[in-house]
Formats: C-alpha cells, structure tokens, sequence
C-alpha cells in the first residue's frame, strides 16, 4: 500500500515524487480499482488536457466569466451560490444523500462525509485579479528602479520601450491580461459557477484527502451518485463537485433551467460572458498605472545631452562633455492616452502582450500582420470586430503543455525515438500554422 505524504512544505524533488505518487495511485483505494490508475468514470483529473479550463472557455476556446445573474443559493438563502441548474442538481443529490444517512446506509462517524452541507460555491474573482495587477505594477516599478532603466523613461513613449521589454521578460509565467490570468492554476474553479465544494481541507495534503475520503465507505457512495445527479469529482480535492455540462444526467437540469432541450453550448452561450472584450482597456490601465507609479516615485530625472557646436570646417561637432538636462515627468491620464495614441497602438501592444504570455511566440512580421489585419478591421468596423481577430490567433489551448495535443505529440516522439526535436516547438508551430488565416 503506498504512502500518500504529499505537501507544498516538502523539498521540490520531493514533492515531485510525491505527487506523482498520488496521481497514480489515489484511486487504486478505491473499490473495483486495482494498480494505478489516472481517471475513473466519476472522478476526473482536472490538471490534465483541458479539464482544466471547465468554465472558463466557451467552446471556441475564447476565455470567459459566468454571468453573476445566473447564480442561485446551493440550498436556502445565505448559502453559497453557483449556476441555478446545479443548484437544482445538487438540491436532489443532497435529498438523497441525508436520506442514505437518515436509514443508517452511509456512516455518520466519518468526520468529512457525515452530512452534505455546502461549504464553497461561486467564488468572484475580479478582486483577486485587480491584487495581481497591483503587484505586477508594483514588480515594474522595481525592475526599472533595479535595472536602472528608470533613466531612460523620461515621457510615456520611451516608458512603453521599457514596459514592453518587462512584458517578454516576465509575461510567459506571469500574465497581464484577465483572458490569461483566469486560465492560470493561481484561479480556483469555483469562478465557473460550476463548482462547489462540500468539505473543508488543505488542498496541498495528501494524506488528509485519501484518509478522509478515498478510505471512506461513504465516499463511494458519493461517488456513484454524484455520478447519477451529474456531476465529476475532482480527483485533486475529492470534496469538489464539478457540474459535467455533456452528462445525460445533467440535461434535465439544464433544460429545467433554461427551457430548452440541450447541453454545454446553451450554458456557455447565456450564463457566461466574453472576457476579451475588456482586453484593451485592461492593458491601457495597466501601462497608466505603470508609468504613473515611477512618476509618483521619482517625478524628476536629470539626463545628459552631448553639447553641440560649429568647428572650423563650419560642421556641426558633438563633443564628449555632456549637458546635464533636467526633466520632469508628466502623468498620463486615460482621456489624454485615448486622444494622444490612437487603435493602431493599443492594438500593436495587446497583441505583443498576448504574443508572449499565451506562449505562441509568432515572429515580429507575423505580429506586424496580425496588428495591421486588426486595425483594418477596428476601423472599417468596430473595435470587437479587431479584437475577435487577434483572439483568434491567441486563444489555441492546443498548444498549451498538458493539453491532449501536446501529450499525444509527446508520446508519438517517444515511441518514434526521436531526440533533439523540441515538443514545444512542434506543437507551437503546428498551431500557429492552424490559426493563420489572411484576410
């Protein structure tokens, strides 16, 4: 019998070895399941392929948020909310649930699985997110000051030079766009509406989660009928249930809900919205902020000029001894951003901001493609005509490390004994070539 001793405190190579120690043999405790296994019908892996992403893409792989006037109370008011069909679905679950616990079927000694009460729902998530920006303008101001190319911003043109070279530096492993950052693992599920969770536990214990329910008679009675009201459990937090949108056992729910006679496109059609949308303005307020932080910190900067004068040939002759200049720095406000720099910038920096952190890294002609095709687009149409053509050059999770593209072009390398070819690279340009179209 393993040892499940998996935690964020143990040394990386520790946890490594522990976590795949946990992947592979968590769901061997259970009844029916012998040696390692990965997934089971009622339980899911949500760290591998694009589970993932459950709820927060819509089925064109463009991020998205639930829309908060869809949410219902899980039980009676006051209670923790998610979308109205799983509150429904989990309404029922939970009758049958307290009724196996009422006829003695299920135990109540059990100290996670001795009722079904709802701990966690919809957990908001803007709020999370504006922290994040704070201390990604914060993380600037300190890579000007440290680098010392604070001297050389002197106006919010020579900022933007600098600011785009923190974005390659940093944006792969940390974000700027809302369209990124809800994709990350730093974002809990419970954003979609989806999900809810009926316990309290450390995420990061491993032993916690087998011990107190994979070990469980009630857990396998959970786990069936979860299954039958249709939901997935998360194999990672097995206190998590996530509303399966496909499941025939969820329809009824859904149709119940929205009057209609279907499955994952109603939901993600009505009950969500597009977070691209606000790309733009997101980026704008980024850069403001930016600039306007290292104005606040040092509003005044000397730089130095070489000194220009007329030698005896009559040419002009710049001399070594330098002129010291004294500049003061002048905010920027949004209305004067908007009047100074037109689309055509904000697009070229959306999309060289989005270059690097979804990893896609199209060269820079390519990029000077997809701007001018963009701008075309904003101005014969309107400015969500430009952005839903740089989403669709962007928003490919295939590419993603972990997602169902990736691993099979992984494993078809291996068993094909091919070494010094990189699976990143193949798979990228594979899905750049598959999102190229010319207008």
């Amino acid at each position: 019998m393993p040892r499940f001793l998996g935690s964020n405190s143990l040394k990386a190579r520790d946890m490594l070895i522990q976590r795949s120690v946990y992947t592979g043999y968590a769901l061997a405790e259970l009844d029916k399941v012998e040696g390692p296994a990965i997934e089971y019908a009622m339980i899911k892996d949500f760290q591998k392929d694009e589970k993932l992403l459950v709820g927060r893409v819509d089925r064109r792989h463009n991020p998205i948020f639930v829309n908060t006037n869809f949410l219902k109370p899980t039980t009676g008011i006051g209670s923790p909310v998610v979308l109205g069909f799983v509150s429904l679905a989990f309404k029922d679950l939970k009758a049958e649930y307290d009724k196996a616990l009422k006829t003695g079927r299920l135990s109540r000694a059990t100290r996670a699985l001795s009722e079904m009460t709802v701990k966690k729902g919809y957990k908001e998530p803007f709020s999370d997110y504006s922290d994040y920006i704070t201390s990604r303008v914060e993380e600037f101001k300190n890579y000007a000051r440290l680098t010392g190319r604070i001297n050389e911003i002197t106006n919010f043109d020579t900022f933007t030079r600098v600011f785009m070279d923190f974005v390659k530096l940093t944006g792969t492993e940390r974000p700027f766009t809302g369209s990124m950052y809800f994709l990350t693992k730093e974002v809990s599920p419970l954003i979609s509406g989806l999900a809810l969770e009926i316990a309290e536990g450390p995420y990061d214990n491993d032993k916690f989660k087998v011990d107190h329910f994979y070990r469980q008679s009630n857990f396998e009675y959970l786990k069936n009928i979860a299954y039958a009201y249709g939901f997935m459990i998360d194999k990672h937090v097995p206190w998590r249930l996530i509303a399966d949108l496909n499941s025939p056992n969820m329809r009824p729910y859904i149709r119940l809900t929205y009057g209609l006679k279907a499955g994952s496109a109603v939901v993600l059609g009505l009950s969500f919205n597009k977070i691209y949308t606000d790309d733009i303005s997101t980026v704008m307020d980024i850069m403001i902020r930016s600039y306007n932080t290292l104005v606040r910190y040092r509003p005044v900067t000397v730089t130095k000029e070489a000194t220009a004068t007329v030698g005896d040939s009559g040419k002009t002759i710049f001399r070594r001894c330098k002129k010291a200049k004294t500049v003061i720095r002048e905010p920027m406000t949004m209305a004067l951003a908007e009047s100074i720099y037109p689309n055509s910038f904000w697009i070229d920096k959306y999309a060289r901001i989005r270059n690097v952190e979804t990893g896609m890294l199209y060269s820079d002609a390519l990029l000077d493609v997809i701007v001018r095709h963009a701008t075309d687009l904003t101005n014969a149409l309107d400015i969500d005509a430009g952005m839903s053509y740089i989403i669709s050059k962007f928003d490919n999770l295939e590419h993603f490390e972990g997602s169902l593209f990736h691993d099979i072009t992984r494993l078809d390398f291996a068993e094909a004994g091919k070494t010094g070819v990189s699976v990143d690279e193949t798979v990228r340009r594979s899905v750049q070539a598959s999102n190229f179209v010319i207008y």
